[in-house]
């Protein structure tokens, strides 16, 4: 075992956090911890003020959350993969609009869910890449709320990289945080408050930005990283050394390495976020443990989650929009 030193404390604050019912006896340390927050059990963080949790206690949360601006580009008229125009994911039998549709929904429904209990200003932008004005239309009315902002912008340069470099364009306008989006992602609806929470703290306790992946790729069981397990909100978090193209970053990171961002669309790369991973050498990268995200791919999106459930769920209340607005 090791040594344990037993900090005193004094009687008469020991007898007024008894008195007032607030007070937490930490068996590691031997320590009396008051914290300011009503916690039964396990981690808080309140946004942009103070993160407690049993093992470590506070943690004054020094980088503030000021906005999140993200780029979601979608390109409706491709299907990736040599698939043909029946979407041969690992979702069968739906088109490239139905997955966008749904994938959008998750989305939504994920900031929303973080906009209840928190104030801070969230952007939507769609990058469209060759799509139509009848499906921007229904994208627009599908996201329609109060709460969100939302802007369309075309990609001067249709595929895939063109798209990228569209964000990277639009991004230079960011003032904080800034999340890469591509089309084929579906997201748990706790996604967007995990991220934004844990990357405060994670940030706060290291002293500067970290980049954030919101999904665990069954690839990184296969790769031997120099890595940490860290607390976040409500997931734990590990360092990677690689992300595809869904990731978060702030404006601050996004300005020092941004040649190597840009290097992805504007030069052939392998594998293709080649010049991303460089930046992941000098800037720590997180990714969550059991996944935020599900990227819908050929194989199954996840390790453990049961993302299927999560697709149903969105998909059924796609299909109810749909007739809602039909019948309309």
């Amino acid at each position: 075992m090791f040594s344990r030193k037993y900090k005193k404390q004094s009687k008469l604050k020991r007898l007024i956090l008894k008195l007032l019912n607030v007070y937490a006896y930490n068996k590691e340390t031997l320590n009396i911890e008051n914290p300011n927050y009503k916690n039964q059990s396990g981690n808080l963080i309140k946004l942009n003020d103070k993160s407690f949790n049993y093992a470590r206690g506070y943690l004054d949360l020094t980088r503030k959350i000021k906005n999140l601006d993200i780029y979601y580009r979608y390109a409706p008229k491709v299907n990736l993969w040599n698939s043909t125009d029946r979407w041969k994911r690992i979702v069968p039998d739906i088109n490239k609009e139905t997955l966008i549709s749904v994938s959008l929904l998750s989305l939504k429904n994920s900031i929303l869910n973080f906009l209840k209990n928190n104030k801070v200003k969230i952007t939507l932008h769609l990058i469209s890449d060759n799509s139509s004005n009848d499906f921007d239309s229904s994208i627009l009315k599908l996201l329609n709320d109060d709460k969100i902002i939302v802007k369309r912008h075309v990609s001067k340069i249709n595929g895939n990289r063109g798209s990228y470099l569209e964000c990277c364009d639009q991004a230079e306008k960011a003032e904080d945080l800034i999340f890469f989006i591509e089309d084929d992602y579906l997201f748990e609806q706790d996604c967007i408050e995990e991220l934004l929470l844990t990357f405060s703290r994670i940030s706060s306790l290291f002293n500067e930005d970290v980049a954030m992946c919101p999904t665990d790729y069954p690839f990184y069981y296969d790769s031997l990283y120099k890595t940490s397990l860290l607390i976040g909100n409500k997931y734990k978090w590990r360092i990677v050394g690689e992300t595809l193209l869904t990731f978060m970053i702030s404006k601050n990171l996004f300005n020092k390495y941004k040649k190597k961002i840009r290097l992805v669309g504007e030069k052939v790369n392998e594998p293709f976020e080649k010049p991303l991973h460089e930046v992941y050498k000098e800037v720590k990268c997180i990714a969550p443990v059991n996944t935020l995200s599900y990227h819908i791919s050929r194989t199954v999106p996840a390790t453990t989650e049961d993302w299927l459930k999560t697709w149903n769920e969105n998909y059924t209340t796609y299909k109810r929009y749909k007739l809602t607005s039909y019948h309309g």
